[in-house]
């Protein structure tokens, strides 16, 4: 199976595509031009998808940047809904219970978690998130990978609140 995971960030998206390679994507762009390349670039590689997994919005965050998430969030959301795979979105709770074992972990605490789990080093913690949504799918989807990492079982317990789409043929 062909999943493809997005940490959105209007500064730094992280992507993990679906051979497990980790990117950070930045551009110099901004306002509308700066949403257009991001969609545009995600759409190339989620056309090639079987799945995009992406990290649900942060109802904690605070101030302009909400705003400005919101329409990255909307953006991405809206083109995978009308021309892409589907798609499961991972709340960020979720996401860090299943990394590191609690639900409140730093952006830091995510990507010391992915260096020892995976053995690889990440450009940053965009791209360790993107990883971490990628290992979250294969999880659920693909237990039987070699490129899934063990957790232990408390960690699994993320994963259960998360609703997850049918995909009509998985393949290993």
């Amino acid at each position: 199976m062909r999943i493809l995971a997005i940490d959105p960030s209007l500064t730094a998206t992280g992507i993990c595509y679906p051979d497990g390679t980790t990117e950070t994507l930045k551009t110099r762009l901004t306002g509308m031009e700066r949403l257009e390349w991001l969609r545009d670039y995600v759409a190339i590689y989620a056309e090639d998808a079987d799945l995009v997994v992406i990290e649900g919005y942060s109802y904690g965050s605070k101030g302009r940047a909400v705003v400005n998430i919101g329409e990255l969030g909307g953006v991405l959301r809206l083109w995978l809904y009308e021309y892409g795979p589907p798609y499961v979105e991972i709340p960020p709770s979720c996401l860090k219970r299943y990394a590191t074992g609690k639900g409140n972990a730093s952006k830091d605490d995510m990507l010391q978690a992915a260096v020892v789990r995976s053995g690889h080093t990440f450009c940053d913690n965009n791209a360790a998130d993107a990883w971490w949504l990628w290992q979250a799918a294969l999880a659920h989807y693909c237990p039987e990978s070699e490129s899934l990492v063990r957790m232990p079982k408390a960690h699994l317990e993320g994963l259960k609140k998360v609703v997850w789409v049918e995909i009509a043929e998985v393949a290993a």
